[in-house]
């Protein structure tokens, strides 16, 4: 006669290895804040243990000194940046089941991109109206972390993720000098170059950037690396 093996739930679980696991959940997925979903995929107890546990998942989050879900008031910049990384480590356009898969550590939820613009495909055309805009475009005196730039320079060193996101869709995410891109294989890495070195006098600006995997950009010599 069959037996059957039983897997109880585990109770009483000390409350330091329930904030443990959170953590770890967090640094697999490269980041400081996790939605329900992505604990019931990759942790060890499941989302509902936790929410009879500390009364609510933000307060999960924050005992486990990790950043709260669920925002509001988001700035659509923040929004924006964030689908420009997912896009970048994707090496293509992302598309909505992308958002809500966790190995792509958005930080953000689909729904987060549907509420505050009606649908995926409407934030997308307000992503990439907003990125083509000259107006919002690296700013030619200071960069966007307020640093002025050496004299006698246009622009700054330091590529903001605006202008990194339009060079890495203009180059369709793919390596200008072997072709690589993280949409053929997921272990690519990619940068984003000065042609001419900001060192030896070239600007950032769109047309002196490329996309370059992480393997060509470090292949390069020193005196040309960015």
């Amino acid at each position: 006669m069959q037996k059957f093996e039983l897997k109880l739930r585990q109770r009483d679980i000390p409350e330091n290895d329930l904030l443990a696991d959170i953590r770890n959940v967090g640094e697999r997925l490269h980041t400081d804040s996790i939605t329900k979903t992505n604990y019931d995929q990759y942790g060890k107890y499941g989302a509902t243990t936790l929410l009879r546990r500390f009364g609510s998942w933000n307060k999960a989050l924050s005992a486990a000194g990790m950043g709260i879900n669920n925002r509001i008031n988001i700035p659509n910049e923040e929004l924006f940046e964030n689908l420009a990384n997912v896009w970048q480590t994707l090496g293509r356009q992302p598309v909505g089941k992308d958002i809500t898969k966790s190995a792509n550590a958005s930080k953000f939820s689909l729904g987060t991109y549907e509420k505050r613009f009606g649908s995926w495909n409407k934030a997308l055309v307000v992503f990439v109206q907003y990125v083509e805009n000259p107006d919002n475009q690296a700013e030619t005196t200071i960069d966007s972390e307020g640093a002025v730039p050496i004299s006698g320079r246009r622009t700054p060193r330091k590529i903001n993720w605006r202008l990194r996101a339009t060079v890495l869709i203009r180059d369709n995410c793919i390596c200008r000098m072997c072709g690589a891109s993280p949409a053929k294989d997921p272990s690519v890495t990619l940068h984003i170059d000065h042609v001419v070195p900001w060192s030896k006098g070239g600007e950032t600006v769109i047309e002196n950037l490329q996309t370059l995997c992480s393997v060509c950009n470090i292949g390069k010599s020193d005196e040309v690396f960015d």
